[in-house]
């Protein structure tokens, strides 16, 4: 077999698709294209700090402070976990202040508050009673911009409180890019502890490789972020030439809140696939804009960028929307339209293969997945199949790369979060499409309106990190694929016509068992309403963990091609050699 050979796209019956075993082309991707602008810009370059124009969490530790009064430093006698607030075990002692009364108080210096902040996040600890906070602008002489009344947190329990500010004053001026707060706490109950402050501020000059990974670094750690500063701005030029024939997923996303990026340059984020037509691909989730001067946003983001694979050569920049144009064209009847949101890229470098005994085999990996997710959307709820993109290569192995429709269950159906008092079969109301979606793969587990409140309080309680996550689990080459989302967008609720309610509307409903949670504390404490679509909003589908390959069972053949029907059955002229590795 010639490592270097580049497979061609066959068709197999009516919908086929080719799982090859050498390196393919990946395409013609923009961003690698020479660039003259085409609008007028200030800079030729994305610059490395711009203004963000939307909103922007900024967290300050309590022991960053300039100078103090009366406030003392101790270690905290158990476990904070605000730093991480999707884990439930703490993330060891941390040091805080103490004494936080009778007028003792904080100067921090330099704080950029950009066009206005609403309110401070104070993570603050309180056994019993009540204390009272003062916020100042600029010096312990300066306007009173808020104040607000903590209220007991339990014993040796942090939580997070919003002290509302004024907006109108607690800004940059014209004059001033950045300024200072003092944090003065005004009562009489000395054994308050305060641990870090935050708020979220848009138009603030960020730094465009501190934020460009929204997603937090939960999973596949090797991936490095690759910098944006200093590359050439977008330009029109970068759009796809006139006579370029373009994908039925190409082009769909518009903008549709201030502070996101044009059209055009969303645009300007594409590949051509095997089948030389131009398709939407992986883009980063932040952008300079040149006609502003400033960043923009895309609103989404799609995980991992590709580049940082070292399989960069066998994968290529994915064509969201490939697989279901292939099927489109070949069976009409059968087209499945996806939502460009959905697509997320995973990038796993250099990790160890084991064998069924879970015994390392001293064989390492690459590999890169994107997979379409509907984890803002109904389309998970009924829809069975999912394009799903796997490409790499192991060690004295050869490359692979497959694109099929992956399945998760059955068509019309899905299963609750399986953990205590769910795990229920759902019948989800919403017709597939395409109707006939076959059965495969394992299912789709998604949180439910019911699970989320079934049991006692005590255990909706216990059980609310679990009943809000959602997994995926399918076969793949032999072997089955994991994915696991921690922080999906929306979840079912028959009762609705969309058939959701967004995970983030429960925070405003006290008797909710996930408005006590740690993410829900701080979007009670953003300041105005949070809804699902804004930055501000920590359930947005991006964080994931715990993804896996049981095994890998990969298709030989004399001419590197092997057979399949879209959803990845009825191979053809093969034969098998079996790797189990987990990642």
């Amino acid at each position: 077999m010639t490592k270097n050979k580049i497979s061609k796209f066959l068709l197999y019956a009516a919908i086929a698709l080719v799982f090859s075993l050498s390196g393919i082309t990946h395409g013609k991707f923009s961003i690698f294209e020479p660039l003259q602008p085409s609008v007028a810009a200030s800079t030729s370059t994305i610059p490395s700090t711009a203004k963000a124009p939307w909103p922007v969490f900024q967290r300050v530790d309590a022991l960053s402070f300039a100078s103090r009064f009366g406030l003392q430093t101790v270690w905290g006698g158990y476990n904070e976990r605000s730093e991480d607030p999707f884990s439930f075990l703490g993330v060891g002692q941390s040091q805080e202040l103490t004494n936080a009364a009778n007028g003792n108080y904080a100067i921090y210096n330099n704080l950029d508050l950009g066009s206005g902040v609403e309110a401070l996040m104070l993570r603050v600890s309180l056994d019993s009673g009540t204390n009272s906070v003062e916020v100042l602008l600029d010096s312990l002489n300066g306007p009173v911009v808020g104040t607000c009344t903590i209220n007991t947190t339990g014993l040796q329990t942090y939580r997070t409180v919003p002290c509302p500010l004024n907006s109108n004053l607690a800004k940059n001026t014209p004059d001033n890019d950045t300024r200072n707060l003092v944090i003065k706490f005004t009562g009489s109950n000395s054994n308050m502890r305060f641990n870090w402050f935050a708020f979220w501020a848009k138009d603030t000059v960020q730094k465009i490789d501190d934020i460009q990974k929204i997603q937090p670094d939960q999973v596949n750690k090797g991936a490095p972020v690759i910098p944006i500063s200093g590359r050439p701005v977008r330009t029109q030029n970068l759009l796809p030439a006139s006579s370029e024939t373009l994908a039925r997923s190409y082009g769909l996303w518009s903008p549709a809140k201030t502070g996101e990026c044009p059209k055009w340059m969303h645009d300007t984020y594409w590949t051509k696939a095997e089948d030389g037509k131009v398709y939407p691909t992986w883009h980063p989730p932040v952008d300079f804009n040149p006609e502003t001067d400033m960043y923009c946003t895309y609103g989404h983001e799609h995980g991992d960028d590709p580049r940082s694979s070292e399989v960069f050569n066998i994968v290529g920049m994915p064509a969201f929307g490939y697989v279901s144009e292939q099927q489109e064209v070949n069976s009409p009847s059968h087209a499945r339209h996806e939502d460009h949101f959905g697509h997320k890229v995973l990038v796993a470098n250099n990790w160890y293969m084991y064998n069924a005994n879970n015994t390392s085999l001293k064989t390492t990996c690459d590999v890169t997945i994107k997979l379409h997710m509907g984890s803002h959307s109904p389309d998970a709820l009924t829809n069975t199949a999912h394009e799903m993109f796997v490409g790499g290569k192991c060690d004295g192995e050869e490359p692979f790369n497959l694109k099929h429709f992956a399945l998760f269950g059955k068509a019309g159906q899905f299963k609750e979060p399986e953990t205590s008092l769910c795990s229920l079969f759902v019948v989800s109301g919403i017709s597939p499409n395409p109707i006939d979606q076959p059965i495969g793969g394992v299912q789709r587990a998604i949180p439910t309106k019911e699970c989320f409140v079934r049991g006692t309080q005590e255990e909706q309680l216990a059980g609310a990190s679990a009943r809000s996550s959602e997994f995926w689990l399918t076969g793949f080459a032999g072997g089955s694929f994991y994915f696991n989302l921690k922080n999906p967008s929306r979840f079912f609720d028959s009762s609705s016509a969309t058939k959701i309610t967004r995970t983030v509307d429960t925070c405003y409903i006290s008797s909710h068992p996930m408005s006590k949670s740690l993410l829900c504390q701080e979007v009670l404490a953003a300041g105005s309403k949070v809804t699902w679509d804004d930055p501000r909003s920590p359930f947005r589908g991006t964080v994931n963990s715990n993804s896996h390959f049981s095994a890998l069972a990969f298709a030989d053949s004399p001419n590197s091609v092997i057979y399949t029907d879209a959803y990845g059955k009825k191979r053809k002229n093969c034969t098998r050699f079996l790797s189990g590795h987990y990642f």
